[in-house]
Protein backbone atom coordinates (compact mmCIF):
# COMPACT_ATOMS: atom_id res chain seq x y z
CA UNK A 1 0.00 0.00 0.00
CA UNK A 2 1.55 3.45 -0.98
CA UNK A 3 1.73 5.39 1.81
CA UNK A 4 0.11 8.91 2.60
CA UNK A 5 4.17 10.41 2.89
CA UNK A 6 4.81 9.06 -0.38
CA UNK A 7 1.69 9.86 -1.96
CA UNK A 8 2.43 13.91 -0.60
CA UNK A 9 6.21 13.75 -2.29
CA UNK A 10 4.36 12.67 -5.67
CA UNK A 11 1.88 15.38 -5.23
CA UNK A 12 5.03 18.18 -4.75
CA UNK A 13 6.45 16.86 -7.71
CA UNK A 14 3.08 17.15 -10.01
CA UNK A 15 2.09 20.09 -9.27
CA UNK A 16 5.89 21.57 -10.21
CA UNK A 17 5.22 19.97 -13.80
CA UNK A 18 1.64 20.85 -13.96
CA UNK A 19 2.67 24.29 -12.81
CA UNK A 20 5.24 24.19 -15.93
CA UNK A 21 2.40 22.63 -18.24
CA UNK A 22 0.06 25.85 -17.29
CA UNK A 23 2.50 28.21 -17.71
CA UNK A 24 2.93 27.36 -21.18
CA UNK A 25 -0.89 27.19 -21.84
CA UNK A 26 -1.34 30.02 -20.36
CA UNK A 27 1.27 32.03 -23.09
CA UNK A 28 0.06 30.00 -26.07
CA UNK A 29 -3.55 31.23 -25.22
CA UNK A 30 -2.50 34.52 -24.49
CA UNK A 31 -0.39 34.46 -27.54
CA UNK A 32 -3.28 33.41 -29.51
CA UNK A 33 -5.71 36.20 -28.66
CA UNK A 34 -3.06 38.70 -29.29
CA UNK A 35 -2.32 36.93 -32.72
CA UNK A 36 -5.82 37.81 -33.74
CA UNK A 37 -6.02 41.42 -32.39
CA UNK A 38 -8.16 40.48 -29.95
CA UNK A 39 -11.14 40.18 -32.59
CA UNK A 40 -13.25 36.86 -31.73
CA UNK A 41 -14.28 36.34 -35.27
CA UNK A 42 -10.52 35.96 -36.28
CA UNK A 43 -10.19 33.74 -32.37
CA UNK A 44 -12.55 31.00 -33.06
CA UNK A 45 -11.75 31.21 -37.18
CA UNK A 46 -8.24 29.87 -35.86
CA UNK A 47 -10.51 26.43 -35.02
CA UNK A 48 -11.53 26.31 -38.24
CA UNK A 49 -7.92 25.11 -39.16
CA UNK A 50 -5.80 21.93 -38.53
CA UNK A 51 -3.72 23.82 -36.11
CA UNK A 52 -6.60 24.81 -33.97
CA UNK A 53 -8.31 21.57 -34.04
CA UNK A 54 -5.21 19.67 -32.74
CA UNK A 55 -5.20 21.88 -29.45
CA UNK A 56 -8.08 19.48 -28.80
CA UNK A 57 -6.16 16.34 -29.61
CA UNK A 58 -5.52 13.08 -28.03
CA UNK A 59 -3.93 14.77 -24.97
CA UNK A 60 -7.43 17.13 -24.19
CA UNK A 61 -9.50 14.12 -24.46
CA UNK A 62 -7.54 11.76 -22.44
CA UNK A 63 -7.26 14.58 -19.79
CA UNK A 64 -11.07 14.79 -20.09
CA UNK A 65 -11.50 11.01 -19.71
CA UNK A 66 -9.51 11.07 -16.45
CA UNK A 67 -11.54 14.43 -14.88
CA UNK A 68 -14.70 12.57 -15.62
CA UNK A 69 -13.44 9.25 -14.37
CA UNK A 70 -12.15 10.82 -10.99
CA UNK A 71 -15.48 12.80 -10.87
CA UNK A 72 -17.31 9.35 -11.09
CA UNK A 73 -15.56 8.86 -8.05
CA UNK A 74 -16.32 11.61 -5.96
CA UNK A 75 -19.72 11.45 -6.87
CA UNK A 76 -20.32 7.91 -5.93
CA UNK A 77 -18.13 8.35 -2.62
CA UNK A 78 -20.42 11.41 -2.10
CA UNK A 79 -24.07 9.73 -3.17
CA UNK A 80 -23.19 6.57 -1.24
CA UNK A 81 -21.28 7.18 1.74
CA UNK A 82 -18.20 4.94 1.39
CA UNK A 83 -14.91 5.45 1.58
CA UNK A 84 -12.14 3.88 -0.87
CA UNK A 85 -9.87 2.53 1.71
CA UNK A 86 -12.60 0.30 3.01
CA UNK A 87 -12.78 -1.32 -0.07
CA UNK A 88 -9.60 -2.77 -1.40
CA UNK A 89 -10.57 -3.58 -5.17
CA UNK A 90 -11.75 -0.24 -5.39
CA UNK A 91 -8.97 1.58 -3.76
CA UNK A 92 -6.02 -0.47 -5.72
CA UNK A 93 -8.01 0.97 -8.83
CA UNK A 94 -7.99 4.61 -7.70
CA UNK A 95 -3.99 4.04 -7.02
CA UNK A 96 -3.37 2.61 -10.12
CA UNK A 97 -5.59 5.77 -11.70
CA UNK A 98 -3.93 8.50 -9.57
CA UNK A 99 -0.37 6.85 -10.96
CA UNK A 100 -1.70 7.06 -14.76
CA UNK A 101 -2.91 10.46 -14.40
CA UNK A 102 0.82 11.48 -12.04
CA UNK A 103 2.89 10.08 -15.38
CA UNK A 104 0.90 11.98 -17.48
CA UNK A 105 0.97 15.35 -15.86
CA UNK A 106 4.74 14.44 -14.79
CA UNK A 107 5.50 14.40 -19.23
CA UNK A 108 3.64 16.95 -20.30
CA UNK A 109 5.52 18.90 -17.59
CA UNK A 110 8.34 17.84 -18.65
CA UNK A 111 7.93 18.52 -22.51
CA UNK A 112 6.76 22.43 -21.64
CA UNK A 113 9.71 22.58 -19.30
CA UNK A 114 12.03 22.09 -22.31
CA UNK A 115 10.02 23.99 -24.82
CA UNK A 116 9.88 27.08 -22.24
CA UNK A 117 13.31 26.76 -21.72
CA UNK A 118 14.74 26.29 -25.56
CA UNK A 119 12.20 28.81 -25.93
CA UNK A 120 10.31 26.62 -28.78
CA UNK A 121 6.76 27.71 -27.15
CA UNK A 122 4.70 30.49 -28.06
CA UNK A 123 4.32 33.86 -26.07
CA UNK A 124 2.88 37.28 -26.89
CA UNK A 125 4.49 40.13 -27.55
CA UNK A 126 5.20 42.71 -24.26
CA UNK A 127 3.01 45.62 -24.63
CA UNK A 128 1.18 47.37 -22.08
CA UNK A 129 -1.73 45.49 -22.60
CA UNK A 130 -0.42 42.31 -22.52
CA UNK A 131 1.33 42.44 -19.57
CA UNK A 132 -1.41 43.26 -17.17
CA UNK A 133 -3.35 40.39 -19.09
CA UNK A 134 -0.57 38.08 -18.13
CA UNK A 135 -0.40 39.67 -14.76
CA UNK A 136 -3.94 39.13 -14.16
CA UNK A 137 -3.67 35.26 -15.58
CA UNK A 138 -1.02 34.34 -13.26
CA UNK A 139 -2.82 36.27 -10.32
CA UNK A 140 -5.84 33.64 -11.19
CA UNK A 141 -3.32 30.98 -11.39
CA UNK A 142 -1.36 31.84 -8.16
CA UNK A 143 -4.77 32.03 -6.23
CA UNK A 144 -5.56 28.62 -7.02
CA UNK A 145 -2.46 27.35 -6.32
CA UNK A 146 -2.65 28.64 -2.39
CA UNK A 147 -6.50 27.06 -2.70
CA UNK A 148 -4.55 23.98 -3.45
CA UNK A 149 -1.44 24.10 -0.64
CA UNK A 150 -4.52 25.35 1.75
CA UNK A 151 -6.19 22.45 1.36
CA UNK A 152 -4.13 19.47 0.42
CA UNK A 153 -0.39 19.48 1.10
CA UNK A 154 0.12 22.56 3.97
CA UNK A 155 -2.18 20.42 6.27
CA UNK A 156 -0.43 16.79 5.22
CA UNK A 157 -3.94 15.79 4.76
CA UNK A 158 -3.19 13.91 1.45
CA UNK A 159 -4.91 10.74 1.82
CA UNK A 160 -6.29 8.66 -1.33
CA UNK A 161 -9.51 10.99 -1.41
CA UNK A 162 -8.27 14.07 -1.11
CA UNK A 163 -5.17 12.82 -4.00
CA UNK A 164 -8.35 11.89 -6.27
CA UNK A 165 -10.08 15.42 -5.46
CA UNK A 166 -6.46 17.01 -6.38
CA UNK A 167 -6.25 15.41 -10.01
CA UNK A 168 -9.43 16.47 -10.51
CA UNK A 169 -9.09 20.03 -10.02
CA UNK A 170 -5.62 20.15 -11.53
CA UNK A 171 -6.92 18.26 -14.73
CA UNK A 172 -10.01 20.54 -14.89
CA UNK A 173 -8.01 23.66 -14.38
CA UNK A 174 -5.95 22.35 -17.03
CA UNK A 175 -8.88 21.45 -19.62
CA UNK A 176 -10.44 24.75 -18.58
CA UNK A 177 -7.27 27.19 -19.34
CA UNK A 178 -9.19 28.29 -22.78
CA UNK A 179 -12.31 28.92 -20.82
CA UNK A 180 -10.55 31.16 -18.29
CA UNK A 181 -7.97 33.34 -20.38
CA UNK A 182 -10.60 34.15 -22.87
CA UNK A 183 -13.15 35.25 -20.40
CA UNK A 184 -10.29 37.64 -18.74
CA UNK A 185 -9.79 39.03 -22.08
CA UNK A 186 -13.42 39.73 -22.73
CA UNK A 187 -13.70 40.86 -18.83
CA UNK A 188 -11.36 43.22 -19.33
CA UNK A 189 -12.33 44.50 -22.83
CA UNK A 190 -14.58 47.48 -21.20
CA UNK A 191 -11.83 49.09 -19.76
CA UNK A 192 -9.75 48.17 -23.23
CA UNK A 193 -12.37 49.84 -24.83
CA UNK A 194 -12.43 52.94 -22.62
CA UNK A 195 -9.09 53.19 -22.91
CA UNK A 196 -8.93 52.86 -26.93
CA UNK A 197 -11.57 55.30 -27.23
CA UNK A 198 -9.95 57.67 -25.27
CA UNK A 199 -6.40 57.27 -27.07
CA UNK A 200 -8.03 57.34 -30.40
CA UNK A 201 -9.89 60.62 -29.52
CA UNK A 202 -6.40 62.09 -28.13
CA UNK A 203 -5.33 61.17 -32.34
CA UNK A 204 -7.61 62.56 -33.66
CA UNK A 205 -7.33 65.87 -31.76
CA UNK A 206 -3.45 65.60 -32.47
CA UNK A 207 -4.32 65.39 -36.25
CA UNK A 208 -6.94 67.83 -36.24
CA UNK A 209 -4.26 70.41 -34.71
CA UNK A 210 -1.85 69.50 -37.54
CA UNK A 211 -2.94 71.89 -40.01
CA UNK A 212 0.10 71.53 -42.57
CA UNK A 213 -0.06 68.05 -42.54
CA UNK A 214 -0.65 65.87 -45.30
CA UNK A 215 -2.05 62.51 -44.42
CA UNK A 216 -2.00 59.56 -47.18
CA UNK A 217 -3.93 56.47 -46.18
CA UNK A 218 -3.02 52.96 -47.75
CA UNK A 219 -5.58 49.82 -47.43
CA UNK A 220 -6.29 47.27 -49.75
CA UNK A 221 -6.25 43.27 -49.61
CA UNK A 222 -2.59 42.72 -50.08
CA UNK A 223 0.31 45.17 -50.77
CA UNK A 224 -0.12 48.00 -48.18
CA UNK A 225 2.96 47.60 -45.88
CA UNK A 226 5.27 47.32 -49.19
CA UNK A 227 3.80 50.33 -50.43
CA UNK A 228 3.66 52.38 -47.30
CA UNK A 229 7.74 51.56 -47.21
CA UNK A 230 8.07 52.36 -50.77
CA UNK A 231 6.31 55.35 -50.74
CA UNK A 232 8.09 56.48 -47.39
CA UNK A 233 11.57 56.48 -49.45
CA UNK A 234 10.15 57.81 -52.58
CA UNK A 235 8.64 61.22 -51.00
CA UNK A 236 11.04 61.13 -48.63
CA UNK A 237 13.57 63.20 -51.42
CA UNK A 238 11.25 66.45 -51.24
CA UNK A 239 9.13 65.59 -47.78
CA UNK A 240 9.80 65.54 -44.27
CA UNK A 241 7.78 61.97 -43.89
CA UNK A 242 6.71 59.48 -41.22
CA UNK A 243 4.51 56.56 -41.18
CA UNK A 244 3.21 53.85 -39.03
CA UNK A 245 5.30 51.31 -37.92
CA UNK A 246 5.52 47.73 -39.11
CA UNK A 247 2.17 45.82 -39.69
CA UNK A 248 0.26 48.19 -37.01
CA UNK A 249 -2.33 49.36 -38.83
CA UNK A 250 -5.16 49.05 -36.77
CA UNK A 251 -7.68 52.00 -34.70
CA UNK A 252 -4.79 52.00 -31.67
CA UNK A 253 -1.78 50.88 -33.29
CA UNK A 254 -2.43 53.96 -35.81
CA UNK A 255 -3.38 56.06 -32.80
CA UNK A 256 -0.39 55.54 -30.49
CA UNK A 257 1.67 55.94 -33.93
CA UNK A 258 0.04 59.45 -34.35
CA UNK A 259 0.72 60.27 -30.94
CA UNK A 260 4.02 58.88 -30.54
CA UNK A 261 5.52 59.86 -33.67
CA UNK A 262 4.02 62.69 -35.40
CA UNK A 263 4.42 66.44 -35.10
CA UNK A 264 4.80 69.48 -36.45
CA UNK A 265 7.86 68.72 -38.41
CA UNK A 266 6.59 66.54 -40.29
CA UNK A 267 4.74 67.17 -43.43
CA UNK A 268 3.51 64.07 -44.79
CA UNK A 269 2.04 60.81 -42.48
CA UNK A 270 1.75 57.52 -44.50
CA UNK A 271 -0.73 55.81 -42.74
CA UNK A 272 -1.36 51.98 -43.26
CA UNK A 273 -4.73 51.04 -42.57
CA UNK A 274 -6.40 47.24 -41.76
CA UNK A 275 -9.62 45.77 -41.22
CA UNK A 276 -11.22 42.32 -40.74
CA UNK A 277 -14.62 43.68 -40.61
CA UNK A 278 -17.29 46.02 -42.20
CA UNK A 279 -16.92 49.75 -40.53
CA UNK A 280 -12.92 49.24 -39.93
CA UNK A 281 -11.88 51.21 -42.54
CA UNK A 282 -14.07 54.01 -41.92
CA UNK A 283 -13.03 54.01 -38.21
CA UNK A 284 -9.80 54.54 -39.11
CA UNK A 285 -10.31 57.15 -41.98
CA UNK A 286 -12.19 59.73 -38.99
CA UNK A 287 -8.74 59.23 -37.22
CA UNK A 288 -6.39 59.53 -39.29
CA UNK A 289 -8.52 62.01 -41.89
CA UNK A 290 -6.73 61.31 -44.92
CA UNK A 291 -6.42 63.59 -48.33
CA UNK A 292 -5.18 61.09 -50.49
CA UNK A 293 -6.50 57.69 -50.29
CA UNK A 294 -4.18 54.56 -52.09
CA UNK A 295 -6.03 51.25 -52.84
CA UNK A 296 -3.27 48.97 -53.91
CA UNK A 297 -5.91 45.83 -54.64
CA UNK A 298 -8.87 44.04 -53.69
CA UNK A 299 -8.74 39.59 -53.39
CA UNK A 300 -10.24 37.14 -50.83
CA UNK A 301 -7.77 37.69 -47.86
CA UNK A 302 -9.91 37.85 -44.42
CA UNK A 303 -12.78 36.41 -46.51
CA UNK A 304 -13.51 34.21 -43.30
CA UNK A 305 -13.62 36.97 -40.96
CA UNK A 306 -15.44 39.40 -43.61
CA UNK A 307 -18.07 36.48 -44.25
CA UNK A 308 -18.39 37.38 -47.65
CA UNK A 309 -16.18 38.64 -50.79
CA UNK A 310 -18.90 41.92 -51.40
CA UNK A 311 -18.34 42.81 -47.19
CA UNK A 312 -14.24 42.94 -48.10
CA UNK A 313 -15.26 44.94 -51.46
CA UNK A 314 -16.95 47.33 -49.59
CA UNK A 315 -14.51 47.97 -46.48
CA UNK A 316 -11.78 48.37 -49.00
CA UNK A 317 -13.72 51.08 -50.67
CA UNK A 318 -14.36 52.78 -47.43
CA UNK A 319 -11.33 54.77 -47.67
CA UNK A 320 -12.33 55.96 -51.01
CA UNK A 321 -15.58 57.09 -49.73
CA UNK A 322 -14.42 58.80 -46.42
CA UNK A 323 -12.10 61.28 -48.38
CA UNK A 324 -12.77 64.92 -48.56
CA UNK A 325 -14.68 65.82 -51.71
CA UNK A 326 -11.08 67.88 -52.51
CA UNK A 327 -9.37 64.15 -51.71
CA UNK A 328 -7.23 62.23 -54.22
CA UNK A 329 -7.77 58.40 -55.20
CA UNK A 330 -5.04 56.30 -56.41
CA UNK A 331 -6.33 52.97 -57.77
CA UNK A 332 -4.80 49.94 -58.92
CA UNK A 333 -6.50 49.42 -61.69
CA UNK A 334 -5.17 46.15 -62.75
CA UNK A 335 -7.28 45.14 -59.88
CA UNK A 336 -10.93 43.33 -61.13
CA UNK A 337 -12.81 44.20 -58.33
CA UNK A 338 -11.54 47.69 -57.73
CA UNK A 339 -12.13 48.37 -61.38
CA UNK A 340 -15.77 46.96 -61.31
CA UNK A 341 -16.81 48.34 -58.02
CA UNK A 342 -15.47 52.00 -58.51
CA UNK A 343 -18.35 53.41 -60.05
CA UNK A 344 -20.09 56.62 -59.43
CA UNK A 345 -18.04 58.45 -57.01
CA UNK A 346 -17.53 61.97 -57.56
CA UNK A 347 -13.54 62.43 -56.32
CA UNK A 348 -10.63 62.87 -57.97
CA UNK A 349 -8.69 59.48 -59.44
CA UNK A 350 -6.03 58.24 -60.78
CA UNK A 351 -6.11 55.02 -62.60
CA UNK A 352 -2.44 53.45 -62.50
CA UNK A 353 -1.76 49.81 -64.07
CA UNK A 354 1.20 47.48 -64.68
CA UNK A 355 -0.30 47.69 -68.89
CA UNK A 356 -4.11 49.45 -69.33
CA UNK A 357 -3.21 52.92 -70.46
CA UNK A 358 -5.12 54.90 -67.94
CA UNK A 359 -3.70 57.85 -65.65
CA UNK A 360 0.00 55.99 -65.49
CA UNK A 361 0.99 52.66 -66.57
CA UNK A 362 4.38 50.58 -67.18
CA UNK A 363 6.08 50.03 -69.93
CA UNK A 364 9.68 48.31 -71.01
CA UNK A 365 9.29 46.06 -67.81
CA UNK A 366 12.50 44.20 -66.91
CA UNK A 367 12.45 42.17 -63.50
CA UNK A 368 16.29 40.84 -62.65
CA UNK A 369 18.20 39.35 -59.85
CA UNK A 370 19.35 43.31 -59.45
CA UNK A 371 15.79 44.63 -59.67
CA UNK A 372 12.58 45.94 -61.99
CA UNK A 373 13.75 48.58 -64.46
CA UNK A 374 10.86 50.10 -66.23
CA UNK A 375 9.32 53.53 -67.97
CA UNK A 376 6.31 55.10 -65.69
CA UNK A 377 4.19 56.59 -68.83
CA UNK A 378 1.65 59.09 -67.79
CA UNK A 379 -1.69 60.18 -70.04
CA UNK A 380 0.19 63.28 -70.39
CA UNK A 381 3.13 61.91 -72.41
CA UNK A 382 5.64 62.26 -69.88
CA UNK A 383 7.84 59.26 -68.98
CA UNK A 384 10.43 58.88 -65.87
CA UNK A 385 13.22 55.80 -65.82
CA UNK A 386 12.89 53.97 -63.00
CA UNK A 387 15.68 51.43 -61.80
CA UNK A 388 14.80 49.90 -58.28
CA UNK A 389 15.93 47.09 -56.48
CA UNK A 390 12.50 45.46 -55.71
CA UNK A 391 12.50 42.28 -57.17
CA UNK A 392 9.34 40.65 -57.82
CA UNK A 393 6.57 41.58 -60.45
CA UNK A 394 3.91 41.93 -58.14
CA UNK A 395 5.85 45.39 -56.61
CA UNK A 396 5.60 46.61 -59.96
CA UNK A 397 1.43 47.55 -59.48
CA UNK A 398 2.51 49.08 -55.92
CA UNK A 399 5.39 51.30 -57.08
CA UNK A 400 3.39 52.70 -59.93
CA UNK A 401 0.91 53.60 -56.80
CA UNK A 402 3.71 55.88 -54.95
CA UNK A 403 5.29 57.42 -58.27
CA UNK A 404 1.41 58.31 -59.34
CA UNK A 405 1.51 60.00 -55.60
CA UNK A 406 4.62 61.39 -56.07
CA UNK A 407 3.84 63.26 -59.38
CA UNK A 408 0.65 64.47 -57.41
CA UNK A 409 2.50 65.99 -55.13
CA UNK A 410 5.00 67.82 -58.03
CA UNK A 411 8.24 66.00 -57.30
CA UNK A 412 10.07 65.90 -60.34
CA UNK A 413 10.77 63.59 -62.85
CA UNK A 414 14.87 62.96 -61.11
CA UNK A 415 13.54 63.28 -57.39
CA UNK A 416 11.19 60.33 -58.09
CA UNK A 417 13.84 58.10 -60.35
CA UNK A 418 16.68 59.15 -57.22
CA UNK A 419 13.93 57.81 -54.48
CA UNK A 420 12.93 54.35 -56.35
CA UNK A 421 16.64 53.49 -56.69
CA UNK A 422 17.02 53.83 -52.95
CA UNK A 423 14.22 50.80 -52.46
CA UNK A 424 16.45 47.49 -51.91
CA UNK A 425 15.72 44.19 -52.54
CA UNK A 426 15.34 43.51 -48.66
CA UNK A 427 12.27 46.19 -48.40
CA UNK A 428 10.07 44.08 -51.28
CA UNK A 429 11.04 41.07 -49.22
CA UNK A 430 12.97 38.76 -51.57
CA UNK A 431 16.43 39.62 -50.57
CA UNK A 432 18.96 36.34 -51.56
CA UNK A 433 21.32 35.60 -48.47
CA UNK A 434 23.93 33.16 -47.77
CA UNK A 435 23.69 31.41 -45.15
CA UNK A 436 26.59 29.37 -43.30
CA UNK A 437 24.74 25.81 -44.26
CA UNK A 438 26.31 26.35 -47.48
CA UNK A 439 22.62 27.41 -49.37
CA UNK A 440 20.88 30.72 -49.74
CA UNK A 441 17.65 31.59 -48.51
CA UNK A 442 14.93 34.36 -49.39
CA UNK A 443 13.25 35.11 -46.36
CA UNK A 444 9.90 36.56 -47.33
CA UNK A 445 8.27 35.18 -44.07
CA UNK A 446 5.95 37.73 -42.74
CA UNK A 447 2.79 36.95 -44.28
CA UNK A 448 1.17 35.38 -47.50
CA UNK A 449 -1.82 36.18 -49.55
CA UNK A 450 -2.61 34.85 -52.88
CA UNK A 451 -1.06 37.46 -55.38
CA UNK A 452 2.38 38.11 -53.29
CA UNK A 453 2.75 33.91 -53.19
CA UNK A 454 2.19 33.69 -56.88
CA UNK A 455 4.44 36.52 -57.67
CA UNK A 456 7.21 35.11 -55.68
CA UNK A 457 7.17 32.11 -56.91
CA UNK A 458 7.28 33.17 -60.39
CA UNK A 459 10.55 35.14 -59.53
CA UNK A 460 12.04 31.99 -57.72
CA UNK A 461 11.43 30.00 -61.00
CA UNK A 462 13.38 32.35 -62.57
CA UNK A 463 16.62 32.21 -59.85
CA UNK A 464 19.61 30.54 -61.41
CA UNK A 465 21.17 27.94 -59.09
CA UNK A 466 23.48 25.38 -59.71
CA UNK A 467 21.70 23.04 -56.32
CA UNK A 468 17.69 22.47 -56.12
CA UNK A 469 15.05 25.47 -54.89
CA UNK A 470 13.19 24.72 -52.01
CA UNK A 471 9.99 26.16 -51.14
CA UNK A 472 8.87 26.46 -47.65
CA UNK A 473 5.31 27.79 -46.40
CA UNK A 474 2.13 27.08 -44.67
CA UNK A 475 -1.36 27.59 -45.60
CA UNK A 476 -2.73 30.86 -45.75
CA UNK A 477 -5.49 31.20 -43.54
CA UNK A 478 -8.86 32.78 -43.47
CA UNK A 479 -9.56 32.23 -47.08
CA UNK A 480 -13.18 31.06 -46.33
CA UNK A 481 -14.97 29.45 -49.45
CA UNK A 482 -12.14 30.49 -51.65
CA UNK A 483 -9.76 28.33 -49.69
CA UNK A 484 -9.56 25.36 -52.05
CA UNK A 485 -9.22 27.14 -55.04
CA UNK A 486 -6.60 29.49 -54.16
CA UNK A 487 -4.36 26.47 -52.85
CA UNK A 488 -4.93 24.07 -55.91
CA UNK A 489 -3.31 27.46 -57.89
CA UNK A 490 -0.72 27.81 -55.67
CA UNK A 491 -0.16 24.21 -56.23
CA UNK A 492 -0.25 24.64 -59.67
CA UNK A 493 2.67 27.26 -59.36
CA UNK A 494 4.81 25.15 -57.59
CA UNK A 495 5.22 22.70 -59.40
CA UNK A 496 6.44 24.81 -62.11
CA UNK A 497 8.71 27.19 -59.71
CA UNK A 498 10.26 24.89 -57.45
CA UNK A 499 12.20 21.37 -56.84
CA UNK A 500 10.81 20.59 -53.24
CA UNK A 501 7.91 22.01 -51.70
CA UNK A 502 7.85 21.83 -48.11
CA UNK A 503 4.38 22.68 -46.62
CA UNK A 504 4.36 23.82 -42.78
CA UNK A 505 0.73 23.57 -42.02
CA UNK A 506 -1.41 20.77 -42.90
CA UNK A 507 -5.05 23.12 -43.52
CA UNK A 508 -5.04 22.73 -47.08
CA UNK A 509 -2.18 20.41 -47.95
CA UNK A 510 -4.08 18.17 -50.20
CA UNK A 511 -5.63 20.89 -52.35
CA UNK A 512 -2.10 22.17 -53.07
CA UNK A 513 -0.72 18.54 -53.56
CA UNK A 514 -3.37 18.05 -56.31
CA UNK A 515 -2.40 21.46 -57.81
CA UNK A 516 1.02 20.62 -58.01
CA UNK A 517 0.10 16.60 -59.38
CA UNK A 518 -1.67 18.27 -61.86
CA UNK A 519 1.40 19.75 -63.27
CA UNK A 520 3.48 16.66 -63.30
CA UNK A 521 5.24 17.20 -59.30
CA UNK A 522 6.45 14.18 -57.84
CA UNK A 523 4.50 13.10 -54.57
CA UNK A 524 7.96 13.04 -52.68
CA UNK A 525 8.89 16.08 -53.51
CA UNK A 526 5.90 18.06 -52.23
CA UNK A 527 5.57 16.90 -48.62
CA UNK A 528 4.63 18.66 -45.17
CA UNK A 529 6.45 18.97 -42.25
CA UNK A 530 4.66 20.36 -39.23
CA UNK A 531 7.98 20.06 -36.90
CA UNK A 532 10.60 23.13 -37.95
CA UNK A 533 13.59 20.56 -36.84
CA UNK A 534 12.55 17.77 -39.20
CA UNK A 535 11.88 20.72 -41.94
CA UNK A 536 15.68 21.84 -41.60
CA UNK A 537 16.82 18.22 -41.77
CA UNK A 538 14.91 17.97 -45.22
CA UNK A 539 16.24 21.55 -46.53
CA UNK A 540 19.84 20.79 -45.55
CA UNK A 541 19.27 16.90 -47.31
CA UNK A 542 18.09 17.94 -50.15
CA UNK A 543 18.98 21.23 -50.83
CA UNK A 544 22.24 20.71 -52.65
CA UNK A 545 23.88 24.19 -52.24
CA UNK A 546 20.65 26.09 -53.68
CA UNK A 547 18.51 28.53 -52.06
CA UNK A 548 15.33 27.96 -50.50
CA UNK A 549 12.25 30.79 -50.22
CA UNK A 550 10.59 30.68 -47.36
CA UNK A 551 6.95 32.34 -47.78
CA UNK A 552 4.33 33.07 -45.34
CA UNK A 553 4.49 33.30 -41.62
CA UNK A 554 7.14 30.25 -40.95
CA UNK A 555 7.96 28.96 -37.70
CA UNK A 556 10.62 31.35 -35.84
CA UNK A 557 12.49 28.39 -34.70
CA UNK A 558 13.17 27.66 -38.54
CA UNK A 559 13.67 30.93 -39.64
CA UNK A 560 16.61 31.85 -36.82
CA UNK A 561 18.04 27.90 -37.81
CA UNK A 562 17.89 28.95 -41.22
CA UNK A 563 19.54 32.56 -40.70
CA UNK A 564 21.87 31.72 -37.68
CA UNK A 565 25.03 33.54 -37.73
Amino acid sequence: MITETLILVFSYIVLIFWIAKQIKTDFFWLYLWQLKNYHIGRFNAHFDTDAGRKIFGISFFVKAFFCLISLSFILCSFLYGFSYDNIEFLSNTIYIFISASVVLMIIEGMHSLKSLFLEQSKKPEQTKKMIFLEAITFLVLLVFLIFIFQQFLLTRAIGLTNALHLVFLLFSFDLLSMVIISSIVLFFQPLTVYLRNKTLSKARSKINSLKNLLVIGITGSYGKSSTKEFLKIILSESFSVVSTVKNQNSEIGISECILRDVSSDHEIFICEMGAYNKGGIKLLCSIAQPKIGILTGIGNQHLATFGSQENIIKTKLELIDNLPSEGVAVLNWDSEFVKDNFKDRKISTLKCSTEIHEDMWAEGVKNSDSGLIFDACFKNGERIKIKTGIIGNHHLSNLLLCIAVAKKLGMSSEEIANGCEKITAKISGMEIEQTKHGFSAINSSYSANRVGVLSHLDHFKDIITTGKKILVMPCIIELGRDAKKTHYEIGKKIAKSCDVAIITTSDYFEDIKKGAQSECMKDYNIICIENPNKAFDIIKQRIDGGVVLLEGRSSKNLVNKIFEK
